[in-house]
């Protein structure tokens, strides 16, 4: 807290005037860096008239995001302390993981209307596609089993498979 309050140019009691605790003053800076990263993982969602491209977009942002160093100490730090302090992580997810699957719900819920998808509860089809476009790329990052991000021809491939089979499962089935 030192050295942040040192680096602010401002005491630490000032600080704690804005921020509960060094957890807080931590989830907040964490919201601010996130807030910056994930701006062009939403871009992909634009209205693409290719609903393959924007979901490969939007997935294959997402995965640098999530694989990327930042990304990755946060929720390591953030997993290591919310069983103390519950809310913090709960936060935490509300800002970020919940956004994101809310987003892309509604992205989905415009191209069921568009008669694209046929799609009973789209929250659930986007975390399902979240949690393909991350199989196999985002657990061995988060427990150090890969100490590098996977390249861009890794996290294509893998996205590419995570279309494949979302649009198999949701696409409007074409009488051929």
């Amino acid at each position: 807290m030192a050295d942040i309050a040192a680096a602010a140019n401002v005491s630490k009691g000032t600080l704690y005037v804005y921020f509960e605790d060094k957890e807080h003053l931590f989830i907040a800076l964490i919201e601010r860096e996130r807030e910056k990263q994930k701006q062009g993982i939403y871009e992909a969602l634009a209205d693409d008239p290719d609903l393959a491209h924007a979901l490969a977009s939007f997935g294959e942002r997402l995965v640098r995001l999530i694989t990327g160093g930042f990304a990755l100490s946060a929720q390591r730090i953030v997993l290591g302390v919310a069983e103390r302090m519950p809310e913090l992580g709960r936060e935490f997810y509300e800002r970020g993981p919940m956004q994101g699957t809310q987003r892309l719900a509604a992205f989905l819920a415009r191209r069921v209307e568009l008669g694209e998808l046929v799609i009973d509860e789209p929250a659930l089809a986007a975390a399902q596609f979240i949690d393909l476009c991350q199989s196999t790329l985002t657990r061995p990052r988060l427990f150090n089993a890969l100490p590098m991000p996977p390249g861009d021809d890794e996290i294509a491939r893998v996205v590419g498979s995570a279309v494949q089979m979302f649009l198999a499962q949701y696409s409007v089935k074409r009488p051929d």
